[in-house]
């Protein structure tokens, strides 16, 4: 009967620490992006061999599709940082276990169940008086580790995004787009720790 009793215990503990919070709902309604979103982006790239002078861009992004980019030159995006990234979070089946508790923050790890996910764990620093997400420090399955800071105004989306990662110098989070410029990849050697800022205008969410 003491056994039992233990499992019980046990098992209750251990869905207690899993179970979804109340805040996440919240969080989830806070970040949809229900059509689809545009933005004027300003990307600054600070990445150890790689050469590439700060851009200046126009993102439509409408689900389901390809987003479509307009800028010159040379175009290096981040595979991270972007809005979309709050709903690969949110909306997947993950573990919330909660990290720390303290003033108004709180602090989670998200360990992802969906095996097609990109990632495997991100904990997420929640200022929980205006619920929104912080930080996020995110493990990634084969472009290492991202800690990404975000800074907002006075609407629900972020104006400043700030991603600095380590990587190996072949996984490299940038994707590369248009015609060349100034801009070079350049090789380098072992482990890559690089920073890439987005600073956001015009953002609207249809």
């Amino acid at each position: 009967m003491r056994n039992f009793t233990l499992i019980i215990l046990l098992t209750s503990l251990c869905y207690s620490s899993f179970a979804q919070p109340d805040l996440a709902k919240d969080l989830i309604k806070r970040y949809e992006i229900k059509n689809g979103f545009k933005a004027v982006v300003d990307i600054t790239i600070d990445v150890p061999g790689i050469i590439a002078p700060q851009k200046t861009i126009e993102v439509y992004s409408q689900k389901g599709k390809a987003p479509k980019i307009k800028g010159e030159g040379l175009i290096l995006l981040p595979k991270k940082g972007f809005v979309e990234q709050f709903s690969d979070l949110l909306t997947i089946p993950v573990h919330w276990i909660l990290l720390e508790n303290k003033g108004n923050f709180q602090v989670y790890k998200l360990v992802s169940l969906d095996p097609k996910s990109d990632w495997v764990t991100a904990d997420l620093k929640i200022y929980t008086k205006d619920l929104r997400i912080d930080e996020i420090n995110l493990t990634t399955r084969e472009s290492g580790v991202f800690q990404i800071n975000h800074f907002y105004g006075k609407g629900k989306y972020p104006v400043r995004t700030e991603i600095s990662f380590v990587t190996d110098k072949f996984s490299l989070p940038l994707k590369f787009l248009g015609k060349s410029d100034n801009s070079a990849p350049k090789t380098t050697d072992g482990k890559v720790k690089g920073k890439i800022t987005l600073v956001f205008t015009k953002f609207e969410v249809f």
